[in-house]
């Protein structure tokens, strides 16, 4: 069985959080904008990533909401910090549990 790589799993845990604060719907049109390592070398695959990333937050929204994300998947720890708008809010950082998956089973 073919493990996924670790930035698959990073974009998947940042998915989850944002489902979990948002809901399902909430993330009409998900994308990734840009995904960069941030550690790893010597042929070994980082386990840190900062994502950029926008969604519809709302059925209503007329324009993506944009993020920047930090991902740590070493202890699981995701800081998520909203881009532009009027409202500058500080990074929240989520500590994600792990739970059965088909990789645990």
């Amino acid at each position: 069985m073919p493990t996924t790589s670790a930035s698959i799993k990073a974009i998947q845990l940042t998915r989850a959080v944002f489902e979990s604060v948002h809901g399902n719907l909430g993330l009409l049109k998900f994308n990734v904008e840009e995904l960069i390592p941030t550690n790893g070398s010597n042929g070994q695959e980082s386990q840190k990533w900062d994502i950029t990333c926008s969604f519809f937050e709302t059925l209503g929204s007329t324009a993506p909401s944009r993020y920047k994300v930090s991902v740590n998947l070493i202890d699981n720890t995701i800081t998520i910090k909203k881009l532009g708008g009027e409202s500058e809010t500080p990074p929240k950082t989520f500590k994600v549990t792990p739970t059965d998956t088909d990789e645990t089973k």
